[in-house]
């Protein structure tokens, strides 16, 4: 048995198995719809879309990868001494909110950096002076996502101090696409006209910087927008933002989750199910009991609506979920074990427990179905 001796606490039967093949397979599809020389950054915040940031940064840095994307400081700090020379880029803006401390060891480790502001470009600036230390950093053009990015005429102020300061470096510029993921790509282009229209106005083409604008829906719909480096998040785990109809590229899901069944018994017909009463057995029943709930990232919406496979059968989840509690009714799953494991979440984009699927009943995303699984299940690389 293997003891685990951190200070994160781990649960070793609540498993998320992580397939490289699949990852690395996606990357490489992802890069195929790129030019040669375009930069491939890894987008690992949320650790690693709940994939496990360690586990995937490891995976990552012997294939190919040109760049990280994390989305704070601490994210940086966690996986820079795992990268072997790629770039780390810091999504969450420069602010004054952040030591001192913080901004010199950006600047000491080569951290890519974003800067938004007047004011942070002279809180940073005040932060180097007193030492020899260069920051790169790189501007966010505002040209339609209405969240972090730069109005142009600011950017333009941005710019001039930029390169009137001796520790600063202008890294790159970038921008955002609010809507690449939808199937109308009309306010896309619309945003990438706006973007061509600021890096022409200022020639930015012709400075040794990284121009980047493309997501994983951008890189996969949009060529004109790989420019010299495109960020890949989902798509990299085996995603597309929205399900496809005829995708040029075949992503396959990266990992699965399972757990164990830790009890099983007979309930009555007649008779209700975990909080509220909301289910009511109408035969008598065999219930598995799975140590798995919303405290683990399994939503309490999927009570009564959710399935897991055991086996090749999918099997209901039957009344609430509870904090660290699933019940699911295996009635008719011949010589159900305890110690059987339960596929909670399937690596499979057409299973009844896929992310999708799961983002279907919760009315959400794929994205917030993966990163609510928990840090402490157990991620095992194959």
């Amino acid at each position: 048995m293997r003891v685990y001796r951190t200070q994160q606490y781990i649960r070793p039967d609540l498993q998320a198995h992580i397939y490289s093949r699949e990852l690395l397979s996606n990357v490489r599809k992802l890069k195929g719809l790129c030019p040669k020389q375009t930069k491939f950054c890894a987008v690992v915040k949320a650790n690693a879309y709940g994939h496990g940031i360690t586990e995937i940064v490891n995976i990552l840095v012997r294939d190919g990868v040109d760049a990280f994307a994390v989305a704070t400081f601490y994210e940086a700090l966690h996986i820079s001494t795992m990268v072997q020379g790629q770039m780390i880029f810091i999504l969450e803006p420069l602010n004054p909110s952040q030591s001192v401390q913080e901004i010199q060891a950006c600047a000491q480790k080569g951290f890519h950096c974003v800067l938004a502001s007047l004011d942070s470009l002279k809180y940073v600036r005040e932060s180097l002076q007193s030492t020899s230390g260069v920051l790169k950093v790189h501007l966010n053009i505002e040209t339609g996502m209405g969240r972090c990015g730069i109005e142009p005429e600011l950017a333009q102020q941005l710019l001039e101090q930029i390169d009137a300061c001796p520790n600063l470096e202008l890294a790159g510029v970038y921008t955002h696409f609010a809507t690449a993921d939808e199937e109308d790509l009309s306010y896309a282009y619309e945003q990438q006209d706006n973007f061509e229209r600021f890096l022409n106005e200022h020639r930015l083409k012709d400075r040794r910087i990284l121009i980047h604008a493309a997501n994983s829906a951008a890189t996969i719909k949009m060529p004109r927008a790989h420019y010299d480096m495109v960020r890949c998040g989902i798509s990299m785990y085996g995603y597309y933002s929205r399900r496809m109809q005829n995708p040029p590229i075949e992503l396959t899901p990266v990992m699965k989750l399972m757990a164990p069944i830790t009890q099983i018994k007979s309930i009555p017909a007649g008779h209700t199910v975990s909080y509220g009463q909301s289910f009511t057995t109408q035969r008598g029943t065999i219930a598995a009991i799975v140590p798995l709930g919303y405290a683990d990232g399994y939503r309490r919406c999927f009570s009564n609506t959710a399935k897991m496979k055991i086996g090749n059968q999918f099997v209901p989840v039957i009344g609430r979920v509870c904090m660290d509690q699933v019940i699911l009714d295996v009635t008719d799953i011949p010589n159900v074990q305890l110690g059987q494991m339960a596929i909670v979440l399937d690596n499979d984009h057409d299973s009844p427990c896929s992310a999708y699927a799961l983002a279907d009943m919760a009315d959400t995303i794929c994205y917030e179905i993966l990163t609510l699984v928990h840090a402490h299940v157990n991620r095992i690389v194959h």
